[in-house]
């Protein structure tokens, strides 16, 4: 008797079969999110919290309340019902609010029709990238950097380049900006801007940012001013913008978290050039529809009468600054002096042969005082660590008595 062999259709459907039955839906991810890390930030932030008695220098969380003024306009909008869905681009109020603000505060003048809120500048940043990265585009951005810049670029596919800044004092150069350009001369480009920097604290000046948005105007390149910190400057206030120098090619990113402590209210936007922001809200629209109405009604009478709330605390900033940053010195660390933000980039000591990985893990188990590494801001190994200001000033004297034991042992 002969032995009937499979037709070619019922093979198939038996490999099929088989194919379905080890199916794992953790491997139809997209692929470049097994190249994705979490954030270093975040990670070593619950890695030292697990050390008892910890002090951490590690988020960049105001330790101020909201202002009392602005949770109790929350409050009256939700007395009022105001908990239903808002127009995508914002409400009215708000958005004029930002313009107002924005040409009050910091000379930039954006109609409020160019205005979007946003859920937080982190929401802005990923629907502004994803609008403009399309294939073939590349983006740029200077390091040490906030990680979420290069992360979109994985997410989206797309080539980015870090601008190393560091033999330059940690300032972006017109030489530096536009040998990276020309490098992808032909290809259009997106460059990421953001000052008072994070990790640094370096602020760039008006001849600087006009330095650069003359190298920008030869390019095909777009400017994403990330301006979270715009407020908290010390030397400039509030920090210039390379708005005011290239507007036809700048989005300026901006939020009310770190202005006006709000970093849990979710609430941020970004001003774009009248031809663009139209499009670039489709991908808000996309990602997150809206953010909630009783927030916005909130930031609306923050960035209507909070102008004394900021300058309240960037003064309190200023001061605590002036006492970690010469505290630091007197106790041997070579670091960067900030103009801005509320962060200051620490050598680790030359004698100390590791990265700063292994240092800010020494220094939270020795000394249980605890530093973002700076490997969470460039790509390999670094040699500084990042302390956070935006700490009490009882938090900050008994970190720097903890670190002079450290130093000392």
């Amino acid at each position: 008797m002969s032995t009937s062999t499979p037709s070619h259709s019922q093979a198939a459907q038996t490999a099929a079969a088989a194919a379905d039955s080890i199916f794992r839906p953790e491997d139809a991810v997209l692929p470049q999110l097994h190249t994705l890390a979490t954030s270093i930030i975040r990670s070593f932030d619950t890695e030292a919290s697990a050390i008892e008695g910890m002090l951490k220098l590690t988020l960049g969380e105001p330790d101020f309340a909201t202002p009392d003024f602005i949770k109790e306009a929350a409050l009256r909008s939700l007395a009022n019902n105001r908990t239903h869905y808002a127009p995508n681009a914002g409400t009215p109020g708000l958005r004029q609010a930002i313009s107002d603000y924005l040409a009050r505060r910091r000379s930039l003048h954006f109609p409020a029709e160019d205005i979007i809120v946003t859920e937080g500048a982190s929401e802005a940043i990923s629907s502004v990238l994803t609008a403009l990265l399309h294939p073939g585009a590349v983006l740029l951005y200077a390091t040490p950097a906030f990680g979420l810049y290069a992360n979109v670029a994985k997410l989206i596919g797309v080539e980015s380049i870090a601008i190393d800044t560091e033999s330059t004092d940690f300032i972006l150069t017109p030489d530096a900006l536009d040998a990276a350009l020309r490098s992808i001369r032909g290809r259009d480009a997106v460059l990421v801007l953001n000052s008072p920097n994070n990790p640094t604290g370096v602020t760039l000046n008006e001849a600087q940012l006009q330095g650069l948005a003359e190298v920008v105007e030869r390019h095909a390149v777009t400017v994403l001013s990330d301006e979270v910190y715009a407020e908290i400057s010390y030397d400039e206030r509030p920090a210039p913008s390379i708005a005011q120098f290239a507007p036809d090619r700048t989005i300026v990113v901006d939020s009310a978290s770190k202005s006006y402590a709000m970093t849990g209210w979710r609430l941020g936007f970004f001003a774009a050039p009248h031809n663009l922001a139209a499009q670039l809200a489709k991908v808000h629209q996309i990602h997150v529809s809206t953010a909630a109405m009783f927030t916005m009604d909130a930031a609306q009478t923050a960035y209507e009468q909070g102008d004394a709330s900021i300058d309240l605390m960037v003064e309190t900033y200023r001061n605590r600054r002036d006492y970690l940053v010469d505290s630091l010195v007197g106790l041997g660390y070579d670091i960067v002096r900030p103009t801005g933000a509320f962060y200051t980039y620490v050598h680790v000591p030359d004698e100390f042969d590791g990265s700063s990985f292994d240092y800010a893990r020494l220094m939270a188990r020795e000394a249980k005082v605890a530093g973002v590494p700076g490997e969470a801001f460039v790509d390999g190994p670094s040699r500084y660590f990042r302390f956070s200001y935006a700490a009490s000033s009882d938090d900050l004297h008994e970190a720097v008595a903890r670190l002079r034991r450290f130093r000392n042992r």
